[in-house]
């Protein structure tokens, strides 16, 4: 079912920066990752078409996001996402994600395989995991190459790795 409404920017300060999505009526349209500034994570969210306005759900997604960068890696689990922009396939694949539990990874290919793709439609997997408009609360950080490396993030390699590291599936720097 289509959302017919305009969704409103909520953005939350949390210990690792700003972050926002754009709720709907039916659930997070779009995300952004953390940003330096609250004026960034607002004008994604406002390129994205989203407005200024009040959610009745607007702090309860501020309270997870900021369970979240304190190290609650599940806070973001179950919200619900409005995926309805997505085709059948991407939807697929997105909502895959949220069956990598938080502190482990997965493979492109074992994305693949998990949405009926088989191994060789990893590169494929790739590029829609590229297009997640949900990240965060549908975790394409945890996906990786088969080989161990990181692969690649629409958020860059450093924040995927501090995203990874926030889990505990990556020791963490001590630097």
């Amino acid at each position: 079912m289509a959302n017919n409404s305009v969704p409103v920017a909520v953005v939350a300060g949390t210990e690792l920066g700003f972050a926002g999505v754009a709720l709907g009526d039916t659930g997070i349209e779009r995300a952004t990752l953390f940003h330096r500034t609250a004026d960034a994570a607002c004008g994604e969210l406002r390129a994205f078409g989203a407005i200024d306005g009040d959610h009745p759900r607007a702090e309860e997604v501020i309270d997870l996001l900021r369970r979240y960068a304190h190290g609650e890696s599940t806070a973001l689990a179950s919200f619900p996402v409005d995926l309805h922009k997505g085709t059948d396939q991407q939807r697929r694949v997105w909502l895959a994600l949220r069956d990598i539990p938080a502190g482990e990874t997965r493979s492109y290919g074992w994305l693949a395989e998990r949405v009926g793709l088989g191994r060789g439609g990893a590169r494929a997997v790739g590029t829609i995991n590229g297009e997640n408009p949900v990240p965060l609360w549908l975790p394409c950080h945890r996906v990786i190459a088969s080989d161990g490396t990181l692969g690649g993030f629409a958020g860059g390699l450093a924040q995927k790795t501090r995203l990874l590291e926030l889990e505990g599936a990556l020791p963490r720097r001590m630097l």
